[in-house]
């Protein structure tokens, strides 16, 4: 039998209601053309005050007495509703029984549970609250407005399991706080974060501790946007579209799927762009190790404290004979499947295992590199996209180059952002569907591929850290052992009479003072003193014995100081005398400032000061000692003894290996690629102080003796250079303990299962100073580096891109600083327009996206400026050059106003828009989906005639309908349609009587496409090219959905799927046998099972065999409905028809049947289900109706219906 377009019906659902309950099955009661409110209600007054999204589901039935094919079968919404403010969209959820709260759940379904975050709950929060406390390392990005987050408190904590979802309404404050525990003091940035629901649970959180292993038991979870659903729906085209058009152009690719107003957020003091962490390896590759053997309970991590940060991707460990290695994102995985896991906190260098399901005793090898993480304000770049360049894949040159695990790269997509990060494994990981990209660490390219394609008018943003500001130091040979460090009681001691005693191997050691400031053990120099202060140096070959004195025998007499305040001359020498002489030989110390400049290229940077310290030799000669911190050997200047005149050489001598960055203009932008050293001059600035400390010849002492319990230890671990350490590298032996730094302190004995550690002394990071009180006394004086990391300087920006913490901004609001290099402020404002203009900045600031792109400088004359590194000849304009200024990149700051939006009552709005995009709006167009391009003109003829002919002026029609005045369907027989040719004809003879006058004939044109890529323009590219002509705001498009997908097909059809016979019947709904097969077998082979389009449901049906002969039906929904008997035909009734649900002939049973066996066979009704949500925005209606239409489309027999 043939499908005719009245056998294709639209049915309703059990319940046409927006109770949990609404929906369900297919009853037979029909929703009928034309007829208002027979699936949706009116729309109420409180639902226009706050807008509501209602949901309602119907089918659409293959209403024939036979299995007959509809192919290729497709629903569209052919009208949308005349009121602006009211849109309706279709989905699928595939099943043929859900409810209103089936189809909630999957449109909320828009957001879920991600990965665990890097925010850890701070202290308890409580039902009613709308603001949370967490806490994390500094390199976690601040959460933007309208970001979701997860809470989840895990079972067997002790608690209530519960989750709920969270929107950020704003980031009230982020600060660095400082905490201490048993090993010292830490930071942690505590951030306060207000929200825009209030908590419906109690979750629970924990005091700040050190080691982010430590968990309490409610954690926060970032969230994915899933997307799964796809929504249909109809817009109107704003622009006309015409024959060979590969678009078609609609005012936005998006439709609301739940009603939202907006409100405004202030963001100020922002820092711009993202900060990273990078962890530059610190000592040799691998020679961090533990290993030990443990027993693990089921799910219970065991963790392990290495005592020093490590390497992004170095960490190995063997647990038994299985490898598991970092992946870069703080998680140990393995190549295989298997029941260990673990995790990795690469900044507190501990390393967590677990087993699954439980281990007795096993052997546990850890290995990694150690690391010192720098944290910093990211570097990044940008590429605008345009008509031009859009495409899936992008590519990056990134300098300087990146540390692992600091690139990240975001891109939008339909207006949505999405953020790519760096696994640290040298791949860029996303979400799900958005994309992937390698990195080469080695020469900084980056290469991405989006998961969709960028918007156009979008930027590809970029940002990194870097390991080039830093150097690892472990095999520095100019690191010398420690020397035991001290000060003379009288604080001044006179040349040539100091006598110290040392207990070394139960003997005593002499030493004593040359004169001239060295201090010698049998002849060999092995320390210093200065006589004017006391201070004393002393670094014998063999330590002393444990719990020695230190015996002290020297004269003293009076120390003199003076403060001059001499000038320069052009050669940087000065000149002064000393007030009163002669002066005692060997006793002159002097000690002043000054600077020297980072900057070769002339760029602006900040002067660097360097302490400076000289002493004379007892020749006359004054030897600077220390420059900068920095151990140095040379000539000043002199002294004469006997005038107290003084020669210096202050500045404009060389320092020797200054860390300078190299710039280079690359592609328009001034890059720093990498760092040298050098050796500069020194810069002294006429009026500065230098401190100057003597003793008169011959001037009269007294004789001290002193007996001084064994004294620090001092170990200089920056010699030669003037660099900063980086905290948390340090990692030595000495004397058999391995000690490492802790926030500023010092600890030997780490307990590998704690953490714990015992204190042992001090760092000075700046000056690069370890001051060591306990170790173990006597034997060798040597040291052995581990691991040590320090930070040759921070190198400037002349340009950053950056988006802001939410978008769309308020435009006109959006104010920007930052400091030079040389510390001086520049701020700017943007306009209206988005244009930054500013005396040493300009740059752009997009509303929508919330991006922006500012270049710091200044334009300059091109004349003169020529030769200089920076200049760039792309940046000339007229006769003035672009010279950039390069700012700190750490003192960036931003201030805008966000659009966030405001939330209503899931019970009045009918979705919980939390877990919706915070604009409320799903996409109605995705790659793929199949569009209907239609186009309806209207005839009205008010007298039609017999043998009449009406011409539509346009051929190739797909569709006429005729109606009378009061939208009565016309019958068929009073008119024939020449679709091709397009035109109508009455028939003759001609009886209208039946109808009210004027009858209007609508006829569509139309082209079915695919879409290849929407832009979030609102343009729409398709697969091929239009064929008819679509005037601008009559012409629409529609989003197809294919009926048949939800039965694996692209038709609608009633069949039998899956028949099979098993021994037992477990219960189990399964598509495959499950155990052996029943001794009888059914044979649908000569007596398939029958069914029809009108019938058939769409369920999975067991016989189960209650005897040798006897059996009942059972159907997965609807339950045990009929019993039968081999010996007759079965026919159980479906009572929607009161015909059956599907016919089994007798003849097909055979024989071998026993109790509890079971044949399984799963019908596919000729029906499809269909989800409507109608969505109505708040305001006030325009008079006009809400109405909307549905056409189904599909080929039969003979042509389409």
């Amino acid at each position: 039998m043939t499908i005719s377009a009245t056998d294709i019906k639209l049915r309703q659902s059990q319940r046409l209601t927006d109770n949990p309950d609404g929906g369900g099955r297919m009853v037979q009661a029909e929703i009928v053309d034309g007829a208002m409110n027979n699936l949706f209600p009116d729309i109420g007054d409180e639902e226009r005050t706050t807008g509501r999204t209602t949901l309602r589901k119907m089918f659409v039935h293959v209403d024939t007495a036979a299995p007959d094919v509809l192919k290729d079968a497709i629903s569209v919404l052919i009208d949308p509703p005349a009121d602006p403010r009211v849109t309706v969209s279709m989905f699928a959820t595939g099943s043929y029984s859900d409810v209103r709260l089936d189809a909630k759940n999957r449109i909320e379904s828009y957001i879920t549970r991600g990965t665990e975050s890097r925010f850890i709950l701070m202290g308890n929060h409580f039902i009613g609250q709308m603001t949370m406390i967490v806490y994390a390392t500094k390199d976690a990005p601040s959460p933007d407005i309208n970001d979701n987050l997860s809470l989840l408190t895990l079972p067997g904590t002790g608690y209530v399991e519960a989750e709920q979802y969270v929107r950020v309404k704003s980031v009230l404050s982020r600060t660095t706080r400082t905490f201490t525990d048993d090993q010292g003091a830490f930071d942690r940035d505590v951030l306060v974060i207000e929200l825009i629901n209030a908590l419906l649970h109690d979750f629970y959180g924990q005091e700040v501790v050190r080691f982010s292993a430590t968990k309490p038991a409610t954690r926060v979870y970032e969230t994915n946007v899933v997307d799964a659903t796809n929504y249909h729906s109809v817009k109107r085209l704003t622009s006309a579209g015409k024959p060979g058009d590969l678009s078609v152009q609609v005012d936005s690719p998006y439709v609301p799927i739940v009603p939202t107003s907006t409100a405004e957020t202030p963001v100020s003091d922002v820092l711009a762009g993202l900060g990273s962490i990078s962890y530059v390896p610190s000592g040799t590759a691998g020679s961090l190790a533990q290993n030990f053997n443990a027993s693990f309970s089921a799910g219970v991590p065991v963790g392990r404290y290495m005592g020093t940060g490590m390497a992004v991707g170095s960490v190995k460990v063997m647990a038994g004979s299985v490898e598991l290695t970092d992946d870069g994102a703080g998680a140990l995985v393995s190549v295989a499947i298997t029941p260990w896991s673990g995790t990795v906190d690469y900044q507190s260098g501990v390393v967590t295992l677990a087993h699954a399901t439980g281990a007795g005793g096993t052997s546990i090898s850890i290995t990694a590199t150690p690391a010192g993480a720098i944290p910093m304000q990211g570097f990044t770049d940008e590429i605008a996209v345009t008509q031009n360049n859009q495409g899936m894949v992008w590519l990056f040159q990134m300098a300087p180059l990146p540390a692992p695990g600091t690139v990240v790269v975001d891109y939008r997509a339909l207006g949505r952002w999405v953020r790519l990060i760096d696994n640290g494994r040298g791949q860029l990981v996303g979400k799900p569907g958005q994309g992937a990209g390698t990195i080469n660490y080695m020469t900084g390219s980056v290469v991405l591929t989006a998961g969709a394609l960028p918007d156009i008018g979008s930027s590809v943003i970029s940002s990194w850290g870097t390991p080039v500001i830093a150097e690892a130091r472990s095999g520095d040979i100019a690191i010398l052992p420690p020397a035991l460090h001290f000060v003379l009681g009288e604080g001044v001691a006179v040349p040539g009479t100091v006598h110290l005693t040392l207990r070394i191997g139960g003997s005593d050691v002499a030493v004593t003072d040359n004169g001239t400031g060295a201090l010698l053990i049998a002849g060999q120099v092995r320390g210093s003193i200065a006589y004017t202060t006391g201070e004393v140096a002393l670094r014998p070959a063999t330590l002393p014995d444990a719990d020695s004195q230190v015996a002290v025998a020297y004269d003293w007499g009076q120390a003199l100081n003076a403060a001059p305040q001499p000038l320069p001359d052009t050669a940087g020498v000065v000149s002064f005398a000393l007030p009163q002489g002669p002066v005692r030989a060997g006793s002159v110390l002097l000690d002043w400032v000054i600077t020297v400049l980072r900057d070769r290229d002339d760029l602006t940077s900040a002067p660097q000061p360097m302490r400076v310290i000289a002493k004379d030799d007892g020749a006359g000669n004054l030897v600077a000692t220390s420059v900068g911190d920095t151990t140095v050997s040379t000539v000043l200047g002199s002294v004469n003894y006997s005038t107290g005149a003084v020669t210096l050489q202050a500045g404009k001598f060389m320092v020797r290996q200054v860390s300078y960055p190299i710039y280079e203009v690359q592609s328009g932008r001034l890059k720093v690629v990498g760092y040298n050293r050098l050796d500069v001059l020194a810069h002294f600035s006429g009026g500065t102080i230098i401190s100057v400390g003597w003793m008169l010849a011959g001037d009269a002492s007294q004789p001290a003796q002193e007996s001084l319990p064994l004294p620090a230890m001092q170990l200089q671990l920056t010699p030669t250079i003037s660099d900063s350490i980086v905290p948390g590298s340090v990692r030595f032996n000495f004397r058999g303990r391995t000690y490492v730094d802790r926030s500023g302190g010092l600890y030997h004995s780490i307990d590998p299962a704690t953490g714990a550690g015992i204190y042992a002394g001090t760092i000075d990071y700046t000056a690069g100073v370890v001051n060591l009180n306990q170790w173990l006394a006597g034997g060798g004086n040597t040291v052995q580096i581990l691991s040590l990391l320090t930070r040759i300087a921070d190198p400037g920006v002349a340009f950053t891109f950056f988006r802001a913490p939410g978008s769309p901004l308020r435009p006109g609001m959006f104010t920007l600083r930052a400091n030079r290099l040389d510390g001086e402020l520049i701020t700017a404002t943007a306009n209206i327009n988005g244009d930054i203009v500013a005396p040493q900045m300009r740059g752009t600031v997009d509303w929508e996206s919330g991006v922006a792109k500012v270049q710091f400088g200044q334009l300059v004359p091109v004349a003169g400026n020529e030769g200089q590194p920076w200049f760039d000849p792309a940046l000339v304009e007229g006769d003035q050059v672009w010279r950039p200024t390069l700012v700190l990149p750490g003192s960036i700051y931003m201030g805008a106003v966000v659009y966030r939006s405001i939330p209503l009552s899931e019970v009045v709005i009918g979705l919980s828009s939390v877990r919706l995009p915070s604009d409320g709006r799903v996409p109605a167009f995705k790659p793929g989906q199949t569009v209907l391009i239609h186009h309806t003109v209207k005839h009205s003829i008010a007298s039609p005639q017999a043998g009449q002919v009406v011409s539509f002026g346009r051929t190739r029609i797909a569709g006429v309908e005729v109606r009378d005045a009061m939208g009565k369907p016309v019958e068929s027989a009073w008119y024939t349609v020449e679709l091709d040719a397009g035109s109508l004809t009455f028939s003759d003879p001609l009886n209208l009587a039946a109808y009210t006058m004027p009858l209007v004939v609508s006829e569509r044109v139309e082209d079915r496409r695919l879409v290849v890529q929407p832009q979030i323009t609102g343009e729409i590219e398709i697969n091929t090219g239009l064929t008819h002509d679509y005037p601008s705001g009559e012409a629409m498009i529609s989003t197809a959905l294919r009926l048949g997908e939800a039965n694996g097909s692209l038709d609608l059809q009633a069949r039998v799927e899956s028949l099979f016979d098993q021994a037992a019947w477990t219960g189990v709904w399964s598509n495959i046998p499950i155990g052996s097969a029943a001794p009888g077998t059914y044979n649908d082979t000569d007596y398939p099972l029958e069914v029809t389009n009108s019938d058939a449901i769409t369920e999975r049906w067991a016989i189960r065999f209650t005897s040798a002969t006897n059996y009942e039906v059972i159907g997965e929904t609807v339950g045990v409905i009929a019993t039968g008997s081999t010996t007759t035909d079965l026919a159980p009734l479906n009572p929607r028809t009161t015909r059956p649900y599907f016919r089994a002939r007798a003849g097909g049973w055979g024989a071998g049947w026993s109790t509890n066996n079971v044949v399984r066979f799963n019908t596919v009704g000729g029906l499809a289900p269909v989800w409507l949500a109608r969505t109505t925005l708040p305001g006030t209606p325009v008079g006009a109706t809400d109405s909307t239409r549905l056409m189904v489309v599909g080929n039969v027999a003979g042509g389409a219906q």
